[in-house]
């Protein structure tokens, strides 16, 4: 196996080896539920509240709470607890270490959320030509999304032990509070790429977004720099440790 394979095989066991997979897997039937709730009153939401109730319960709440817990164990636990000792001692470079750690989370991440958005997005809008292509513009952007915030969160949790709670503070504070408020700040706002993301398929389904289309673009800048930051940082937490 190579030491990519290996490092895959051995961060997927720990994140699917603890309680907290039986957390998420309960956060991502939240969706679901919420879209049973709505089918048992037989009546199709219009694109419009479709996006914004997919929005509301996807995007601004599930996927960044998914995405926080797995992203900040990928590596954040490891070096808590000194196992990530193992890898960091052996001649293997810390890019490496942190682009593998973040495609397990994300897919994790992805596995989880995709599917439940679009089996929500069914539930609640139905199979209209419209409604479908909201419900698979939103689950791009739940794809797309789990990347890009596990990618975020792995890198806060290698500069912090306390990453977890900062990125609580990210997604509920800067993202929910200030991003909507700052003119400005809405490219330093994962949500609103994803906002961007969504309307460029489905105009109708949320309020314009500041970014629109260049909701990918951002989206793939912030994936890379945070794996740059997330591999020099590493790399100085060798070093450190060894003095």
């Amino acid at each position: 196996m190579t030491i990519f394979g290996t490092i895959t095989s051995v961060t997927l066991r720990a994140l699917l080896g603890r309680r907290r997979t039986l957390l998420m897997l309960l956060l991502a039937a939240m969706p679901i539920l919420l879209g049973l709730i709505v089918r048992a009153n037989d009546d199709d939401l219009s694109l419009h509240i479709l996006g914004q109730t997919i929005d509301g319960i996807v995007t601004r709440t599930v996927l960044p709470l998914v995405a926080i817990v797995f992203g900040t164990a990928a590596l954040g636990s490891e070096l808590e607890d000194g196992t990530g000792v193992h890898f960091l001692t052996k001649p293997i470079d810390r890019w490496l270490i942190v682009v593998a750690k973040t495609v397990v989370a994300g897919s994790l991440t992805a596995v989880l959320l995709v599917p439940s958005t679009v089996i929500s997005g069914f539930l609640m809008g139905g199979l209209g030509r419209d409604a479908i292509g909201v419900t698979f513009a939103f689950a791009l952007a739940t794809l797309i999304g789990s990347y890009v915030y596990t990618a975020i969160f792995l890198v806060l949790s290698v500069f912090t032990t306390r990453g977890l709670l900062i990125g609580l503070g990210y997604a509920i504070i800067w993202e929910g509070i200030v991003a909507g408020l700052l003119p400005g700040s809405q490219v330093f706002s994962v949500r609103e790429y994803l906002s961007g993301i969504v309307t460029t398929f489905a105009p109708d389904a949320l309020p314009a977004s500041s970014v629109g289309a260049a909701g990918f673009l951002y989206a793939a800048v912030a994936f890379v720099l945070a794996l740059a930051i997330g591999s020099l940082r590493l790399a100085r937490y060798e070093v450190r440790g060894a003095e």
